[in-house]
């Protein structure tokens, strides 16, 4: 009864389809482009060049091949720490006038410390660490999104020039409209799986990720399902209440979306000011996207994608796709031909 609403989805997902394996295609490209510089080795022989450098290797209880490369003129000590497929744990002891002031960086499932004792900084590196769950389902989410804006009128385009056939159907209005919002679920789930496989896959070009779905993480994965299913029954719900103009309605949603956040941040210069900061807030809540936080309850969480009040804020992506829902179907059920 829904194969209209499918076509429709798998028309999009083709297209998203081809775009991740265009991405694919380029990181592919990337990595054959960049391979002479991703050996470790060399890096490594690299700092065994030196006229005094003395070179060692061991293999520890548990297997675990070491090698320290000691510079005593260059007051370099490094130990290399090789786990095989669990990747290289790397410490680099050396003056602080040589150490390069990375700080703590993490790209992809290699992490990179730094500490200073007195003269000398340690520089501690992990080339195979767990990659954060929170990384894939931030570029799954922003697929999701725009899956969901573009799914998100089906019963606008069925009042539009189709109403006399869809209710031809033998089928009662609210089943029908459960099946087109569960078809357009799947489509939007599917965009996101289709994404996290397109990265999963361009990281396997560059290295052997191993992903990390525990604490923060498994909130992401939680946050990054409900969250684009909220914004898709807000659109849907309003879609159906302005059928007629369905098409402006997901044209303006995003830089609506943008405007009225931009409000919210309006500096209480003034009493018209402090208004419409305020009218802008009390808007903004009624927006899914608003409960979706990066900053953390800490200073040093930059991104933790959940923020303070976890369950409040997935609770409420539920209650939105519920309530939206709902009023999507109470006013597709009151359409007159």
């Amino acid at each position: 009864m829904n194969y209209v609403e499918w076509l429709r989805v798998r028309n999009l997902l083709k297209i998203v389809a081809i775009i991740l394996a265009v991405f694919v295609l380029l990181a592919l490209i990337l990595r054959i482009s960049v391979s002479r510089y991703m050996s470790t080795e060399a890096w490594i022989s690299h700092l065994a060049t030196g006229s005094g450098t003395k070179e060692t290797h061991s293999v520890l209880p548990d297997g675990t091949k070491r090698m320290i490369i000691d510079d005593p003129a260059d007051r370099t000590h490094v130990v290399v720490d090789d786990h095989g497929y669990l990747g290289r744990h790397i410490v680099i002891t050396e003056p602080s006038g040589h150490a390069h002031e990375r700080g703590h960086v993490a790209v992809g499932s290699v992490h990179v410390s730094e500490s200073h004792h007195g003269s000398m900084t340690t520089t501690v590196v992990d080339t195979n660490g767990s990659v954060p769950m929170l990384y894939y389902m931030a570029l799954a989410d922003l697929v999701a999104l725009i899956v969901a804006t573009a799914l998100a009128a089906p019963f606008a385009r069925e009042i539009d020039g189709h109403l006399e056939i869809t209710l031809t159907k033998p089928i009662s209005r609210v089943r029908y409209a459960l099946g087109a919002i569960g078809v357009d679920v799947v489509g939007i789930l599917a965009a996101s799986l289709l994404t996290v496989g397109a990265f999963y896959l361009c990281q396997l070009f560059f290295e052997s990720p191993r992903l990390d779905f525990s604490g923060i993480n498994a909130r992401a994965v939680a946050m990054g399902i409900l969250m684009p299913l909220a914004w898709y029954a807000m659109l849907c719900a309003a879609t159906t209440w302005l059928s007629r103009s369905f098409g402006a309605v997901l044209g303006f949603a995003w830089p609506l979306t943008l405007f009225i956040g931009a409000l919210t941040l309006v500096p209480q210069s003034s009493v018209l000011a402090l208004f419409i900061r305020d009218v802008a807030w009390v808007l903004s809540r009624l927006n899914p996207l608003s409960y979706v936080s990066f900053v953390g309850p800490t200073s040093d969480v930059t991104m933790n994608y959940s923020g303070d009040n976890f369950g409040l804020r997935l609770s409420m992506q539920l209650l939105f796709f519920v309530v939206y829902g709902a009023l999507a179907i109470w006013k597709w059920q009151r359409v007159e031909a």
